[in-house]
């Protein structure tokens, strides 16, 4: 049935127009033709369709309907099978449909490493990193929570990443291919007058390094401080250093060879294996750029046999704001 129009008349009482009863006929005939199915969309056949789909031919396998712009509703191929492209049938129990970044793949929801199950951290990450949301090279990335150092991802992967490790209680970040502790509340000094400051771990790690290959880290501490300890999570030397150009100067000295009283040697220590060193006495360390700044310059050569990062930890107490 078409729509039916109620005649208003010309101008108010003119006569013109339909009767009451004719006019509310027409409502009500609209009305029925309404909820009579018109926009019933629950049908059992495209041929039971309503009349507002009318103008719609049957559909092919793995079509969809879409509309050109312009008011035509078609049915139109997708450019791939659906069911065996997505691997729909192939998905397990809590298991999420994930763009990879070249297809789409089922991604487990459960078991992973974070509290309460959801997506591993790993996985998020290298999710919300994919290619798709690189935005020229300023990628989405975000904080995140690993139970000790050792879990934290490759830090030159996930460059400007910020994580949280629940065994040091202390936030950090990926720069130039090593995580850089932040400083704590109670690691910032005050102007005079402020209280003694606490003693504090300063943590670095390398990149993975072939045994007996050496990696040059900063380590973010203090413009000057006392070293109390160095602790390695594996077989190391690692050198301290006052500045840069000291470090440079050093590299190729041989590790049995003792460095000159001006060589800007803060201290060194050869590990083991995961091991700490206590400095006694303790050793006095400042840094010695032009404009001095927190960086501590440091040398790391892997000791420990076998390929794998090396984590250094520095145990400070800061002497300069």
């Amino acid at each position: 049935m078409a729509k039916q129009i109620v005649n208003t008349g010309l101008a108010d009482n003119d006569g013109t127009g339909d009767p009451l009863r004719n006019a509310f006929i027409k409502v009500n005939q609209n009305f029925t033709e309404l909820y009579d199915g018109q926009f019933d969309l629950s049908y059992n056949t495209l041929t039971d369709k309503p009349t507002i789909l009318s103008f719609v031919s049957d559909g092919a396998n793995n079509q969809v309907l879409t509309t050109n712009g312009d008011g035509t509703i078609t049915f139109q191929d997708v450019g791939f099978d659906i069911d065996s492209e997505l691997n729909v049938s192939t998905a397990a129990n809590n298991q999420v449909l994930a763009w990879s970044g070249t297809d789409f793949e089922w991604v487990n929801n459960s078991g992973g490493s974070g509290s309460g199950g959801g997506l591993s951290n790993n996985a998020i990450i290298d999710l919300v990193t994919s290619a798709d949301l690189d935005m020229s090279g300023n990628k989405v990335l975000f904080g995140n929570v690993y139970s000790t150092l050792g879990d934290l991802p490759n830090a030159g992967t996930y460059h400007g990443m910020f994580a949280h490790v629940h065994a040091t209680g202390k936030g950090y970040f990926a720069h130039s291919g090593s995580w850089v502790e932040l400083a704590n509340a109670a690691d910032v000094g005050g102007g005079g007058g402020s209280s003694l400051q606490s003693r504090a771990d300063k943590v670095g790690t390398t990149p993975s390094l072939a045994n007996d290959a050496t990696n040059n880290l900063d380590i973010t501490g203090f413009k000057g401080y006392a070293l109390l300890s160095i602790t390695t999570d594996k077989a190391a030397w690692v050198r301290i250093y006052s500045n840069g150009a000291s470090r440079t100067a050093d590299a190729s000295r041989l590790e049995t060879a003792d460095p000159s009283p001006d060589a800007g040697v803060i201290a060194e220590v050869i590990t083991t294996g995961a091991e700490t060193v206590l400095m006694s006495p303790s050793a006095m360390g400042f840094n010695m750029e032009a404009t001095p700044t927190t960086t501590i310059p440091c040398a790391v050569t892997n000791k420990s046999g076998s390929a794998g990062t090396v984590v250094v930890t520095l145990n400070v107490l800061q002497l300069e704001a």
